[in-house]
């Protein structure tokens, strides 16, 4: 077969097939085409309900958004995470520090530490005595 007649076919069968198709489907709910307004776009389920239904749904979706903006205030506090103080932070990186030798001592934010070294079978317990103030 020749490209012509493969494209004359095509044609063909799409005009048939335009011919043939019945069209969108109606349900009892749609308008019908007598009283569709004249517009470029699609009518929505929501835009064919009576007016006082929709100042329901409004009232309906701001009550449920007050609600959530109440809920989302009493838990404000769970949902926020206060940094660590900077002290805190310099204390546990010296605690953790493996360049540490016996007889070093540090400062933390509890005073002032001993380093006698590192003991268990593993090597990774590490034991501090506090320094007593003068």
């Amino acid at each position: 077969m020749t490209r012509t007649k493969a494209y004359f076919f095509a044609t063909v069968v799409l005009v048939v097939a335009a011919q043939a198709w019945p069209g969108p489907v109606r349900t009892g709910d749609e308008v019908p085409a007598a009283e569709e307004p004249a517009t470029d776009m699609a009518l929505s389920r929501d835009s064919l309900i009576p007016r006082e239904d929709w100042k329901l749904r409004i009232e309906e979706a701001r009550k449920r958004a007050a609600l959530a903006r109440r809920d989302w205030q009493l838990n404000a506090p769970l949902r926020t995470l206060a940094p660590a103080p900077p002290e805190r932070i310099a204390t546990q990186r010296v605690l953790s520090d493996d360049t540490l030798q016996p007889g070093d001592i540090v400062s933390t934010d509890k005073g002032l530490f001993l380093f006698r070294g590192r003991s268990g079978a593993d090597g990774q317990s590490t034991d501090f005595v506090p320094i007593a103030p003068r």
